[in-house]
C-alpha cells in the first residue's frame, strides 16, 4: 500500500492537462490557481461538489466602491507567484462521483474563470452574473470538452485516480493529505495602506 496522495497535487495535474489540451483555456496560467479541498459532512443528496473564488472584482479590478467605502481582497501569494484563483473540491461528495462526473465538475469550475484570466468570473448575464439564465445553457458551453478531454484521459493513469471513490482512496493509501484554505473575504481598504 503507497504511503500516502496529496489530492490538491494530483487535482493540480489533472487541471494542468486540462488546461492545456482545451482552447478555451489556453490563456489560463495554473500556477495562479491554488487548487483546495475542503470537507462537507453529509453524504445524502444535494450540496456542492466543487466551487471558483475569484480574488479579484469585476473587469479584474483590485478595489469594488459599496455604501461609500472601497474594498479589496487580500493578495494570497503563493511560491512568488500571485494567486487569482482559489478553486475547491469537497470531500466526500466529489470523491464519490464517477469519473466522468468527476471530469464534468471541474470543467464546470474552469469555464466560471474570466477568458481574459484577471481574476474575475466569466459573467454570463446582468442579473445572475455566474450561470445567466440557465444553469443547463451554462453546462452545455463547457460539456463538449469536458467530453473530448474524458476520451483522452481514460485510456491514461489518472483515469484509476479518477475511478477511486473516498473509501476507495482509504483503502489504497495509508494517507490522505490535501491543502485547506479558508476562504478569503474583501476588507475594506483604507486610503492609507498600500496596494
Amino acid at each position: 500500500m503507497p504511503e500516502s496522495i496529496n489530492l490538491s497535487d494530483t487535482l493540480t495535474l489533472l487541471l494542468r492537462e486540462m488546461v492545456q489540451r482545451t482552447e478555451e483555456f489556453k490563456l489560463f496560467d495554473v500556477n495562479r490557481i491554488l487548487l483546495c479541498c475542503s470537507t462537507n459532512r453529509k453524504k445524502t443528496g444535494g450540496g456542492i461538489y466543487g466551487k471558483l473564488l475569484p480574488l479579484r472584482f469585476e473587469n479584474g479590478s483590485k478595489f469594488i466602491k459599496y455604501n461609500s467605502r472601497f474594498y479589496t481582497i487580500p493578495r494570497l501569494v503563493v511560491n512568488g507567484t500571485e494567486i487569482l484563483y482559489l478553486m475547491y473540491f469537497y470531500l466526500p461528495k466529489f470523491f464519490d462521483l464517477s469519473a466522468r462526473e468527476k471530469i464534468n465538475v471541474m470543467f464546470h469550475e474552469l469555464y466560471h474563470i474570466s477568458p481574459l484570466f484577471n481574476g474575475d468570473i466569466r459573467r454570463m448575464g446582468e442579473v445572475k452574473k455566474a450561470h445567466g439564465h440557465s444553469r443547463k445553457a451554462f453546462e452545455e458551453r463547457y460539456i463538449g470538452y469536458a467530453r473530448d478531454f474524458y476520451e483522452y484521459i481514460r485510456h491514461t493513469p489518472y483515469h484509476a485516480f479518477l475511478q477511486m471513490s473516498t473509501e476507495d482512496l482509504h483503502k489504497n493509501f495509508k494517507k490522505i493529505q490535501f491543502r485547506r484554505m479558508k476562504s478569503i473575504k474583501p476588507v475594506e481598504f483604507k486610503v492609507s495602506q498600500k496596494i
